[in-house]
């Protein structure tokens, strides 16, 4: 009996399938770029571009699926290209010779050609991102969502808060944690801003001691205020994770290029106030991915480099939970910005939903969805439960090693 198995398509999977089946290396290298097949979506293409497109995929063995009126009327639609990495070094040499926009497909599909390094450049230091990366969270606050604040503990436990989370930093680091985001603003839903100064406060002490005994570890600072970002910088901070994508101070950008500090851009509709009074979405992932071009776009202008910036597609900022699970279920769409994807899902509150849980157990739902991120590519995980994830994540590096 002939027995057919589906393989996955994964360009390391089928070399190793080669290798298994005992295929000549040579064998190997010529045969390798047919079999790594590729899909790319694009958004709003003109008709005339679509149909050039397809025709010109169609006669190199490729496909280009297209809306249906597009080949009757003049209109635009998404497209979806399905090609081999052959057909694709073939497919743009043809349309940088074409009129309707084609030329600039061809220079953004060239892009995909050459794999990115998967480093980030923060303060003179690399970040390797060759695999997921652990952000632990501390929060400098009284009324974080997620039942954590220091300032809380602190106040019941009668000690200092740089004590508090100096040990927590530890505890984090041992567990796995390559990124400590301190947040010293909650931005939950409703949660109410607070003054530079009170923010400061918060912050800076425990910043000092944490930077003074890990010298090593890369320290995030959550905030979107140029004079906490400013000080923060001063005092060690290697990366600026700001919820407005600097929309609300853009100063920050002369931060980042004076001490090589790493952003990270978030989405969020509207703000921590107004967020979930009823957010909606034509299309959740489109309108996050303009978003997300426009502040990459904005910041590339503005001299900060690539290996300094990361995106955050703002899961539970602005979102309704239909929204949060298709921002999961479609993480990869987002790596058309050929970016570092930081995200933070941890103890949400459409866990919560989807669960019908309090935040105290969220666990398992934050695990199932991490696997899934880091199925779908994501880069950096901000979290709280630093070690299950950690588990999690040498978990299914130990099952790919085993193909």
């Amino acid at each position: 009996m002939i027995r057919i198995y589906p393989l996955e398509a994964e360009k390391e999977k089928i070399k190793e399938y080669m290798e298994r089946i005992g295929v000549d290396k040579k064998g190997i290298k010529i045969m390798l770029p047919k079999a790594d097949f590729k899909i790319f979506k694009i958004d709003d293409l003109n008709s005339y571009a679509a149909n050039i497109l397809k025709q010109e995929a169609l006669a190199l063995g490729a496909e280009v699926a297209i809306k249906r009126e597009t080949l009757i009327r003049k209109t635009k639609t998404d497209v979806l290209i399905f090609t081999t990495a052959v057909q694709l070094k073939k497919l743009i040499e043809k349309l940088n010779k074409q009129p309707f926009g084609l030329k600039e497909v061809s220079s953004e599909l060239k892009k995909f050609l050459k794999e990115r390094k998967k480093v980030l450049f923060l303060r003179g230091r690399v970040l390797n991102l060759s695999q997921p990366c652990i952000c632990g969270i501390i929060n400098l606050t009284f009324d974080s969502f997620s039942q954590d604040g220091i300032l809380m503990q602190a106040q019941r436990e009668r000690r200092k808060p740089e004590e508090i989370a100096l040990r927590k930093a530890e505890e984090m680091i041992k567990e796995g944690a390559k990124i400590i985001d301190l947040g010293a603003e909650s931005s939950r839903p409703f949660s109410k801003p607070i003054s530079e100064e009170e923010e400061l406060r918060r912050l800076i002490s425990p910043l000092k001691a944490i930077r003074k005994e890990f010298k090593d570890i890369f320290i995030s600072v959550d905030t979107y205020k140029y004079k906490v970002a400013k000080e923060a910088a001063e005092e060690g901070a290697d990366i600026i994770n700001d919820i407005t994508a600097l929309r609300k101070s853009p100063q920050i950008v002369s931060l980042i290029k004076k001490y090589n500090l790493g952003c990270v851009l978030m989405h969020m509709k509207g703000t921590p106030q107004t967020m979930q009074i009823n957010p909606t979405y034509k299309d959740v992932i489109k309108e996050i991915s303009k978003f997300l071009e426009k502040r990459v776009s904005f910041c590339l202008k503005e001299g900060i480099k690539r290996e300094q910036l990361m995106i955050d597609p703002g899961v539970g900022f602005g979102k309704r939970v239909e929204d949060n699970l298709k921002i999961i279920n479609h993480l990869e769409e987002f790596k058309f910005l050929n970016l570092p994807i930081f995200l933070g899902v941890s103890r949400k509150s459409f866990i919560g939903k989807v669960l019908n849980v309090e935040v105290d157990k969220r666990l398992v739902g934050t695990l199932a969805t991490v696997i899934v991120a880091i199925l779908k590519g994501v880069d950096i995980l901000r979290v709280h439960d630093v070690k299950e994830v950690n588990q999690a994540i040498k978990t299914i590096k130990a099952i790919r090693k085993f193909q």
